[in-house]
C-alpha cells in the first residue's frame, strides 16, 4: 500500500513518534509513505513533505486541502492516515474529494464544543490508543463504537534495550521527566515543580531533569532557577529535547511520565509514576499496570486535581523501598507485550483493510455454506448438511446466469493489498469439513460453469471420517492428494480445525493447538500459506477470535453471526447456508443483499 501520513505540530509530539515508529514497520513490510507536516523532528523512512497543517484559518485550510488531494492523486495513495484532529479535518475532505479511505488516529482528550459534537471530522475508521479515549470518542463526541478501534502506541523497543544494556550506572536520587513542555504536559511540569518536590526535598535530597519542550514557556524557567535558589544547588535541570531519550532515561532512579514514556521507561526496567495530561495514576507495578493502561498511563481519562502530598508520597516510597528486579523484569515483558511496534503495525493494518474495504468493496459479499455433494437424497441425514448434484448444478448455473462470480478469501486478500480488482457481483461458496465428495462431485461441477471455491478441511490425520458427527452417515475426508488437485485447481483450501471441537467448549491452551497444527499440517500439504479459517458448529466468542487472529488467520468464517457488511469484521463473517430443501426462489432469496439483514433481524 501506499499510505499518506498527516500529522499537524509545532513541535515533537507523541503522535509523531507514533508514526515514525509506524512508517519504519510500514516499510519494513513492503509498504511506501509519505509524510505530510508542519514540522517534522524524528528520522523517518519516507518522504517529507512540510505543509502548515496546524494552521487553521479556513484560507488555509483549503490550501492545505486542495495539496492533499494533488498529493493523494499524483501518488496514487490507498490510504490517508491522519494524527491529530486539525489533520483529520483536513484529510477527511481531502479522502471524500478523492475517494480515498481514512483512518485517524486520536491521541489524546478532544475539546468538546457545538461544532465537534454535531460533525466528526475522523470518519469512520478511528483509532483510539486507549480504552478511555474510545470511550470519550463515543460519549462525549458521538462516534459510533464500532468505528472505533482500540490499538496502543507502536513502540519500537530496540533502542530502549540496547540502552539498558549500554554500561551506564544508575543515578542515586535522580528523577527524571519526559514531555513536552507546553499544553497540559507542561502544567504536569509545574505542579511537579512548585507542589511535589519542595514536599520531597523536605525528606530526601533528590535531583530531578526534564527533558523534552522544544517550546519552553517563560514561566518554567523562572520556576526552576526559584526552587534551586531555594536549595542553594542546581537541583532542578532542563535538558531540552534530545534525540537518545533511552541513553539519558538509563540514569534515573525513577521516571515520571504518561503516554508511550511509561512502557519505554518499564523496557529500561525503571519504576515508573504514571502522570499525565488528564489525571494522575500513581505507582506502575505488575498489578496496576492493567488500570494505568486504561487511561493511557494518565493522558486520556477523566479529567482530575491531582494531590502533591499523594504524588510526593508515591515518589519518596520508590526511593525508599525500590521494587524488586523480578517485579521490573515482569513489568518490562508485560510493556513489550503489549506495545511492541512489529504487532501494532499489523493490528492497525487490518483496520487500513476495512478502511480500504469500506471505500472499494460491496457492502454485500454473499457468502454461501455448504458441506456434502451427494449424487442422491440422503435421506437418513439428520441435519440436512448437502445437496445433491443435480441441485449443486442449478445453484451454479443460477449465479452465473444472475452475473454472480465466485472469488475466495485469497482473491479478497489481494483486492485488500491493491493487487487486483473485486468482479462487479463477488461471491463465496464455502464447504465445511472437507468431504471427498467435494472432490469427486463439486469440483467437476465448479470447473464446468467457471466457478471456484473455499472448502474447510478437519485435519485429524488417523481419523478421516466424520468421527465428530455419530447424528450423520459416515462420510469419507479428502486426503492430501485430493486437497493438492484442488489447490492447483484453483479451489482454496482452510482451516476447520483438527478434531473439529465446539471452540466455545474447549480450553484455550487445546484451542490454540486446534488452530497451529491444523494450520501447519495443511500448509505442508499445500505448500501455501493458510490464511482463511471456519469455526465448528460456527460456535465462537470474542476469546476464541483473538486466539484465530494469534495464530495467523486473516479470515475467519461463522454461520448466522457476525456483522451484516461484509469487511467490518473479518474474524467472523456471517455465512448463509444451503439446504437440500432449500428451492430456487429460496436460493434466489440467499443471493439478495438484504437476506443477512433479514435473516438478523428475524433471528
Amino acid at each position: 500500500m501506499k499510505i499518506l501520513h498527516v500529522l499537524s505540530q509545532f513541535e515533537v509530539t507523541g503522535a509523531e513518534a507514533y508514526a515514525a515508529a509506524l512508517i519504519d514497520e510500514q516499510v519494513r513490510a513492503g509498504h511506501s509513505a509519505i509524510v505530510v507536516s508542519d514540522t517534522l523532528t524524528f528520522p523517518v523512512n519516507a518522504r517529507y513533505i512540510p505543509i502548515p497543517i496546524g494552521k487553521r484559518s479556513y484560507p488555509q485550510r483549503l490550501k492545505n486541502i486542495a495539496a492533499v488531494v494533488r498529493l493523494v492523486r499524483g501518488q496514487s495513495i490507498d490510504i490517508i492516515h491522519a494524527h491529530s484532529r486539525a489533520a483529520s479535518w483536513v484529510s477527511l475532505i481531502a479522502s471524500r474529494l478523492t475517494h480515498t479511505p481514512l483512518v485517524s488516529t486520536v491521541h489524546g482528550r478532544q475539546h468538546i464544543h457545538a461544532s465537534s459534537k454535531a460533525f466528526s471530522v475522523y470518519g469512520k475508521d478511528v483509532v483510539a490508543v486507549s480504552p478511555a479515549l474510545k470511550e470519550h470518542l463515543i460519549h462525549d463526541l458521538g462516534l459510533k463504537p464500532d468505528h472505533v478501534t482500540v490499538l496502543p502506541n507502536c513502540i519500537p523497543f530496540a533502542p530502549w534495550k540496547a540502552a539498558k544494556h549500554s554500561g551506564k550506572k544508575r543515578t542515586q536520587n535522580l528523577i527524571m521527566f519526559v514531555g513536552r513542555l507546553t499544553g497540559p504536559k507542561g502544567d504536569v511540569v509545574r505542579f511537579l515543580l512548585g507542589n511535589v518536590l519542595p514536599i520531597v526535598l523536605r525528606s530526601k535530597q533528590v535531583r530531578f531533569e526534564a527533558f523534552g519542550g522544544m517550546i519552553v514557556p517563560v514561566d518554567i524557567p523562572d520556576l526552576v532557577t526559584s526552587l534551586n535558589a531555594q536549595f542553594k544547588e542546581p537541583i532542578v535541570q532542563l535538558k531540552g529535547f534530545q534525540q537518545d531519550i533511552p541513553n539519558h532515561l538509563v540514569e534515573a532512579t525513577l521516571v515520571v511520565g504518561s503516554g508511550r514514556v511509561v512502557p519505554e521507561s518499564m523496557v529500561l526496567q525503571k519504576p515508573v509514576i504514571a502522570f499525565g495530561e488528564s489525571n494522575y495514576e500513581g505507582r506502575v507495578t505488575v498489578e496496576t499496570f492493567e488500570k494505568s493502561m486504561v487511561t493511557n498511563f494518565g493522558d486520556t481519562g477523566m479529567p482530575m486535581a491531582p494531590e502533591a502530598d499523594c504524588i510526593a508520597a508515591d515518589i519518596l516510597s520508590i526511593l525508599d523501598d525500590p521494587p524488586s528486579k523480578k517485579e521490573l523484569a515482569t513489568l518490562a515483558e508485560m510493556a513489550e507485550k503489549r506495545y511492541d511496534a512489529h504487532n501494532v503495525a499489523r493490528m492497525l493494518h487490518t483496520v487500513y483493510e476495512r478502511a480500504y474495504a469500506r471505500a472499494h468493496s460491496p457492502r454485500s459479499i454473499p457468502v454461501l455454506m455448504y458441506h456434502r455433494i451427494t449424487d442422491n437424497r440422503a435421506s437418513t441425514s439428520s441435519h440436512g448438511i448437502w445437496v445433491t448434484a443435480d441441485q449443486f448444478s442449478a445453484q451454479l448455473h443460477s449465479l452465473r446466469s444472475r452475473g454472480f462470480e465466485t472469488i475466495t478469501f485469497r482473491d479478497y486478500d489481494r483486492f485488500l493489498q491493491g493487487k487486483d480488482r473485486l468482479p462487479r457481483r463477488p461471491l463465496i461458496l464455502t464447504f465445511d469439513d472437507g468431504y471427498v465428495d467435494n472432490y469427486t462431485l463439486a469440483l467437476p461441477l465448479l470447473r464446468n460453469s467457471g466457478c471456484r471455491a473455499v472448502i474447510f478441511a478437519v485435519t485429524d490425520k488417523k481419523r478421516r471420517t466424520n468421527f465428530w458427527d455419530s447424528d450423520e452417515p459416515t462420510a469419507t475426508l479428502l486426503t492430501s492428494g485430493q486437497m493438492q488437485e484442488l489447490n492447483r485447481s484453483g479451489i482454496e483450501i482452510g482451516s476447520h480445525t483438527v478434531t473439529h471441537p465446539r471452540l466455545t467448549q474447549t480450553s484455550i491452551d487445546v484451542i490454540r493447538r486446534e488452530l497451529s497444527k491444523s494450520k501447519d499440517s495443511l500448509q505442508q500439504i499445500l505448500g501455501s500459506e493458510v490464511i482463511s479459517f471456519a469455526y465448528p458448529y460456527g460456535a465462537l466468542q470474542p476469546a476464541v477470535k483473538s486466539l484465530v487472529e494469534e495464530a495467523g488467520y486473516k479470515f475467519a468464517v461463522a454461520a448466522d453471526s457476525g456483522p451484516i457488511a461484509f469487511y467490518q469484521d473479518f474474524l467472523e463473517i456471517r455465512r448463509t447456508q444451503v439446504f437440500p430443501w432449500t428451492t430456487r426462489t429460496g436460493f434466489w432469496k440467499k443471493t439478495l443483499p438484504l437476506y443477512s439483514r433479514y435473516k438478523s433481524l428475524k433471528g
